[in-house]
């Protein structure tokens, strides 16, 4: 029993020192992150620049209407300060969170569109383009 409890006690005093405020204890980047996307788990690598990235869009296709999740990195945290656009059409953000940005699909004729994210005045096209399908209602 008093083994168990140095034990518990060494573990409570090494939790402890590692949180010390003026040692503050940073772990390394990972390279890979996931999130969770309409009950998937999505990876997408780690941004360690400032400009916005898009990684992914989920789903890649779909009707007016539907949301949809850019997966990214550097997104600003109020809604207001990003800007999507599907080709030169404006997209309705409806949240924003850590590497994810969930956009309103703008009332657009069936097509391939490019997505544009702007975050705090530079801009970022998505790797690939977005087809907008009216026959997905």
């Amino acid at each position: 029993m008093k083994k168990q409890i140095a034990l518990v006690l060494t573990l409570a005093a090494f939790l402890m020192s590692a949180c010390d405020d003026e040692n503050p204890t940073i772990p390394a980047p990972r390279y890979q992150d996931t999130i969770p996307v309409q009950g998937n788990t999505i990876p997408f690598p780690r941004n360690t620049t400032s400009e916005p990235l898009i990684y992914s869009i989920h789903p890649n296709a779909a009707a007016p209407g539907t949301t949809v999740a850019i997966l990214g990195a550097n997104f600003s945290p109020a809604i207001s300060d990003n800007h999507v656009a599907f080709g030169s059409f404006a997209a309705e953000i409806t949240y924003v969170g850590y590497g994810v940005l969930s956009v309103r699909v703008p009332n657009l004729p069936d097509g391939d569109y490019e997505i544009n994210v702007t975050t705090e005045g530079q801009v970022r096209r998505a790797p690939q383009m977005f087809t907008i399908d009216n026959s997905q209602h």
